[in-house]
């Protein structure tokens, strides 16, 4: 597959639809729309439509988006599949290693040979694809267990500390706290806040941990996709030429990330408040 790269709409952070129609070509065969953050994009209908009409698949990088819904559909049921991760910093983990999720048993029923050594099923079968060896280990398998049975508890977490940060924040003038979209519950993956363009990233995580033994966190995309070199070195996998995505970039390198995971206490968060005011000073 070769890579057509689309800009995003600032206050989201997600995929613009109208870059999408603007970029669509004759030969694409997938759409993959990613809920950085763990928040999912507020024109998902609009983006459907468009990719219903040049039958074109939709698919989604849920990767950070474990638990985030949008208007009551869940994550990884929306496209015709969906990829997570379970990398240790994400939602729920398995110290490694993902999941696909789909609706369609045929694609099911081919991402189990593929993972498999192309393997038509378990033991000694014919193999009857060009696969890989993409199984989870069963140690993996016993920690997502266990992330399973804590996965409400884990989400309900985030999303209060989450509000604690929603009400501290605001007499901050320096940055503003990304909004989430009407009728879309994140997961909370990150807390993401936009630094006006004087405040240098760097320099403000520096003070933050030297003066105040907080770290924050690394950025959804600090370094945006189509900046990185490996397209430099390797064009034959792009759809089109590159091209600056101004409100990408933009907000790549004005973006922090707050720390949010389930261990943090109410002060904690006070905390974390209270150093950045001074900091900013």
């Amino acid at each position: 597959g070769r890579v057509i790269f689309c800009d995003l709409e600032s206050d989201t952070l997600q995929i613009d639809p109208d870059e999408i129609e603007a970029k669509i070509q004759a030969d694409t065969r997938a759409v993959v729309v990613v809920h950085v953050g763990g928040i999912i994009t507020p024109h998902w209908d609009r983006i459907q439509e468009i990719c219903a009409k040049h039958r074109v698949v939709l698919i989604e990088d849920a990767a950070h988006a474990h638990g985030a819904w949008f208007h009551g559909r869940m994550a990884g049921s929306l496209g015709l599949a969906g990829a997570f991760s379970f990398f240790p910093t994400k939602v729920l983990t398995t110290a490694e290693g993902g999941m696909i999720t789909t609706h369609d048993p045929n694609l099911a029923a081919e991402a189990r040979i593929l993972r498999d050594h192309g393997k038509q099923s378990g033991g000694s079968s014919p193999h009857v694809r060009i696969g890989d060896n993409w199984r989870p280990s069963e140690l993996h398998a016993v920690l997502g267990l266990q992330q399973m049975k804590k996965a409400d508890w884990i989400l309900g977490e985030r999303r209060r500390l989450a509000k604690l940060y929603d009400q501290g924040l605001p007499g901050i003038p320096e940055l503003r706290p990304l909004k989430i979209p009407e009728g879309v519950q994140s997961s909370y993956y990150k807390y993401i806040v936009f630094l006006d363009p004087g405040v240098d990233r760097n320099d403000l995580k520096k003070r933050m941990r030297e003066e105040f033994d907080v770290a924050l966190t690394g950025e959804v995309y600090a370094d945006p996709c189509h900046l990185q070199p490996v397209f430099e070195r390797h064009p034959e996998f792009l759809g089109r030429p590159l091209e600056p995505l101004p409100r990408t970039e933009s907000a790549a390198f004005h973006h922090a990330c707050l720390p949010l995971y389930p261990g943090l206490t109410d002060d904690d968060i006070y905390y974390v408040v209270e150093s950045l005011k001074k900091a900013l000073e």
